[in-house]
Order: structure tokens, then C-alpha cells, then sequence
């Protein structure tokens, strides 16, 4: 079988504070990587942070709102300042404000979805690959 070692790498987890989010973050905790590893409530991203550090992983919890680019340029010039490198991005955040037919959806409720699942991406990896690449290279996974 075959195990990733992520060792001397530092990988950033949006949309962290549970679900696939939470799942990604422990997995790629067990393979030895640095997490940055954030959401939208302090208390609920800490206590997965919590548990991953419990279990012997490294990890750091952040505010950070996927649909805000001053939130997202504020956790990147964090990671800079703290860790100096990014190695891994996993945009894996996320929103869906309104079920049923799309005629009816309310255009609030669209725009957070614009806001949050394609801009936020687009977003963290416009300021995530300059420090990648001043790390020598690195990976990013869009969870769709």
C-alpha cells in the first residue's frame, strides 16, 4: 500500500469545520503536513484543529469567509509571515442558501453562491500560487 508523506509541507483547507472539509483535513493531518485549516466560526474550526492536534497532527484554525478577498489576502499573509511557504491549497468551501426551482431562487441567494463557490476559489488560488511558487511549486485541489 501506498502512504503520502507530506512531511515538511504546509497545506491550506478551506471550508475545514466539517463534512469532506473535516475529512480531507485529518487525512492529510495523518500524512505529517502542516494544516492551515479554516472556516466561517472560530469555535467550530478550533475544535477540529482540537482534535487533529490530539491525534498528533499539526494544525492551525482560521477565520476566514471563502467569499471575501480581504479575509483570504489577510490568511495568506499570514501563512507567509508564520510558515513562509505554501505547499498545498484544498478548496473545499462551499454554500448552497437555497433549495428549489431556480426561477424562484432569490438573487441574494445566488450572489452568495457566485460569491463563495466560484469566486472564492478563484480568489485563494490568485493569492495562493505567488507564495507557492516562491515555495518552489506546490498542488491545488478544488473540491467541487
Amino acid at each position: 500500500m501506498y502512504t503520502l508523506n507530506f512531511e515538511k509541507k504546509v497545506a491550506l483547507i478551506n471550508g475545514a469545520s466539517r463534512g469532506i472539509g473535516e475529512a480531507i483535513a485529518k487525512g492529510i493531518a495523518d500524512c505529517g503536513a502542516q494544516l492551515i485549516i479554516t472556516g466561517r466560526k472560530q469555535e467550530t474550526i478550533q475544535n477540529v484543529a482540537d482534535e487533529i492536534i490530539k491525534n498528533g497532527g499539526k494544525a492551525h484554525a482560521a477565520v476566514c469567509h471563502a467569499g471575501k478577498i480581504s479575509d483570504i489576502k489577510n490568511l495568506i499573509s499570514l501563512i507567509r509571515d508564520k510558515f513562509g511557504q505554501l505547499d498545498i491549497l484544498i478548496n473545499n468551501a462551499a454554500t448552497n442558501p437555497y433549495y428549489g426551482p431556480a426561477a424562484e431562487n432569490p438573487i441574494e441567494a445566488f450572489n452568495k453562491t457566485v460569491e463563495v463557490n466560484l469566486q472564492g476559489p478563484y480568489f485563494f488560488m490568485s493569492e495562493a500560487i505567488p507564495l507557492m511558487t516562491e515555495s518552489g511549486g506546490g498542488s491545488i485541489v478544488n473540491v467541487a
